[in-house]
């Protein structure tokens, strides 16, 4: 078995490798279907029909395809090729019209004041250390209204003891990434103001577990009776952050 660096994040051509027309089909399937990620649900809860969005990282572009078919005007940017074509061929299949944009979202965005209702960015931020996450957070605040964060949660057992084993035995793909308990300080560092921050995603937590394993066993009978606890115990795998742009605020 090849040993893997988990303390590196990947390389340019290792993000590349992520995404490629061969997933179209199997993304389309799932957004007619129903079967859709935790995030995409989200991101259509917190938005409204005709609501300018900014994805920053697209990746393969199936939650902006989702919100535009379902009546948002999407922006979806990423610095890689390969994951803006797979983005414009999902959208065409669907028939929706999405805007691609290529740029690194490290830098300055290439957009106006204020463009966008809401900029979301769903697994780029934890693969950054602390300062560069608040130096990011500050570059996208100029183009939106609100941004909304979501990430891996520090707090989740299923996700955390399910990296944990596919690092042990090199079946992780992701590289560098660091979960986070809370993305508060780092929001209102780069000049936000929070506005709420929860957890989603339990479900698909005990997805990062293998079949037998005793977590994910009890963790699924614990799913089977939440309503016990009255909510989710912050055992969502995805940390979500909502933050308003400060200066809009003032303006």
């Amino acid at each position: 078995m090849e040993d893997k660096n988990y303390s590196e994040p990947l390389t340019d051509y290792e993000w590349s490798m992520l995404y490629d027309s061969a997933q179209l089909d199997s993304i389309v399937r799932n957004i007619l279907s129903g079967s859709l990620s935790a995030q995409s649900r989200e991101l259509l809860r917190l938005s409204g029909e005709k609501d300018k969005i900014l994805e920053i990282g697209c990746g393969s572009g199936a939650t902006t395809a989702y919100l535009s078919k379902n009546g948002r005007l999407c922006t979806a940017l990423d610095f890689q090729d390969k994951s803006l074509l797979l983005t414009r061929a999902v959208c065409q299949k669907l028939g929706c019209a999405v805007r691609t944009v290529k740029a690194d979202a490290r830098n300055t965005l290439p957009f106006e004041a204020f463009e966008f209702d809401i900029a979301f960015q769903a697994g780029l931020l934890e693969h950054f250390e602390r300062a560069e996450r608040v130096e990011m957070l500050r570059r996208w605040r100029p183009c939106c209204k609100k941004m909304v964060s979501l990430i891996p949660n520090a707090a989740s057992l299923g996700y955390r003891m399910g990296k944990g084993l596919m690092e042990k035995n090199g079946t992780w793909i992701y590289g560098k990434e660091m979960p986070q308990y809370t993305l508060i300080k780092d929001f209102e560092e780069a000049g936000y103001s929070v506005t709420d921050e929860y957890t989603i995603g339990e479900k698909n937590s005990v997805n990062f577990l293998p079949k037998g394993h005793y977590l994910r066993e009890a963790i699924e009978r614990w799913l089977s009776e939440m309503e016990l606890c009255g909510d989710n115990c912050g055992q969502g795998y995805l940390l979500v952050t909502i933050g308003e742009n400060t200066v809009v605020n003032r303006a």
